[in-house]
């Protein structure tokens, strides 16, 4: 037919990125939330700062490291990932957040080696390269699925933040459960202060997810069936476990642990947080994939 477009109106038939990528974000959170978070106690509380030094760092090692390894089985040409380092093109956020995430990985291994080294020098001069390469691995993401334009509900500016909320949810979650079941290696006042980082950030993000269910439908038919598919679709399972788990639950916990003084509260808190954000990254990546693009 004359002047006729051909488009596939079709919901894809397999989804792209799976659970492979909600655990890189939800490990990414965990090591680039603890490790801020590390640099920021290390100055701030004197008497633990032993506590924040070797936690930080091992938690960034050890999920910055899942965070590269489901990464790379992720790859459908994981042999040839070299060539993002000696072809890159900077226009593209994946090439930008690998060379980010890769300064992030030089310095978790410079504080790896000022913590066995006990040099306090090298530790206090990362701390501003720590912040910043930090904060650029934890929102580079959000770049990404933004560049997803077809994705409407994908937008830069509030994915950027939602990664961030993350990071404070996961880094004061992973805190809290540490000492919590070590037996309590940090002092009371500290105790509440995360409390608090977990109880407000876990606050404002799912607030965020209220706007979304609130105004989708003011905002586009797509995202309009979006945010019915999280609520009443097939992943609607993993939408209201990770919104419970993550919101509501570490909320009310870590409220409960502040005003009567019992901190295992927080630590019920912080393992449901850390549990149901995978289960919301999962849910808010599964959904817009399951509808057609035109």
């Amino acid at each position: 037919m004359l002047g006729a477009e051909v488009t596939f109106d079709v919901a894809i038939p397999k989804v792209i990125w799976g659970w492979l990528v909600s655990t890189n974000m939800w490990a990414k959170s965990i090591a680039t939330g603890s490790f801020m978070l590390a640099l920021i106690a290390t100055r701030t509380y004197q008497d633990n700062r032993a506590f924040f030094k070797v936690s930080g760092v091992f938690l960034g090692l050890i999920f910055i490291a899942l965070t590269l390894l489901v990464t790379i089985l992720d790859l459908h040409h994981m042999f040839r990932f070299w060539h993002i380092f000696f072809y890159p093109h900077f226009t593209s956020a994946v090439t930008l957040g690998a060379w980010v995430v890769s300064g992030f990985v030089i310095v978790l291994i410079l504080a790896f080696w000022a913590l066995i080294s006990q040099n306090e020098k090298l530790w206090n001069r990362l701390f501003i390269p720590g912040l910043v390469l930090g904060f650029f691995s934890t929102i580079y993401t959000a770049g990404i699925m933004g560049e997803a334009t077809a994705r409407e509900v994908w937008v830069f500016p509030a994915e950027m933040i939602a990664m961030l909320l993350s990071a404070a949810i996961a880094g004061s979650s992973a805190f809290l459960a540490i000492d919590g079941l070590m037996g309590g290696l940090i002092k009371e006042d500290i105790k509440k202060h995360l409390s608090y980082i977990l109880m407000i950030s876990s606050a404002l993000y799912g607030a965020m997810f209220i706007g979304e269910i609130l105004f989708a439908k003011m905002h586009s038919e797509f995202a309009h069936h979006v945010i019915r598919e999280l609520l009443t679709g097939e992943i609607a399972i993993y939408f209201w476990i990770g919104f419970a788990l993550t919101f509501i639950v570490p909320v009310v916990l870590t409220g409960v642990a502040t005003q009567t003084r019992k901190y295992i509260y927080s630590l019920y808190g912080a393992l449901s947080a850390l549990a149901g954000l995978w289960f919301i990254k999962h849910a808010w990546l599964l959904a817009p994939q399951t509808l057609p693009l035109s």
